[in-house]
């Protein structure tokens, strides 16, 4: 495919650059505006799966809520992280990918820059009006970067071994 061409490091870069960007955009926002971002999403969950949700007393109403919101909020750490360790390897192997002689190599940098990021966000967190930082949230997002940095890197050797085929 050509994975060092100037256009790929450019895309892989910027890319990468805006799910960063992105990541740090929802941790600015302050709890109530977190809630509603997620809650739209628990909501129409909820709407789904729990059809008699209406005719619940307000405390199941609210324990079913929070379960589901509960969910849909790890979810999304892991998705973030998950598209961030993707596209952090395939930075990588733009970057430095034809120094490398065994490809899998450079999962473990990306690994350590998704999870570095992933503690740092979740410092950030901490500084921002009624959120949070959580260990046990640093550690999902890195189960997230290193699935996505694995997925990438099975992306990358078949392409390549595409390409060897054809030649």
């Amino acid at each position: 495919m050509g994975w060092q061409r100037t256009w790929v490091r450019i895309l892989t870069t910027a890319l990468t650059i805006c799910v960063m960007a992105m990541i740090f955009a929802f941790s600015t926002q302050n709890a109530d505006r977190s809630d509603r971002t997620s809650g739209f999403i628990s909501n129409a969950i909820i709407s789904v799966l729990y059809r008699d949700y209406a005719a619940q007393t307000p405390e199941k109403q609210q324990e079913i809520y929070d379960s589901v919101q509960f969910v849909v909020r790890k979810c999304a750490h892991f998705s973030e992280y998950t598209l961030l360790g993707f596209l952090l390897r395939l930075c990588l192997e733009s970057w430095i990918g034809h120094r490398m002689k065994k490809r899998y190599a450079l999962m473990l940098p990306a690994f350590l820059c998704g999870a570095l990021y992933a503690g740092s966000d979740e410092w950030h967190q901490k500084l921002i009006d009624g959120r949070s930082g959580q260990l046990i949230d640093v550690l999902l997002d890195s189960c997230g970067v290193l699935f996505g940095a694995f997925l990438s890197n099975r992306l990358i050797l078949a392409i390549n071994r595409k390409q060897k085929g054809a030649e």
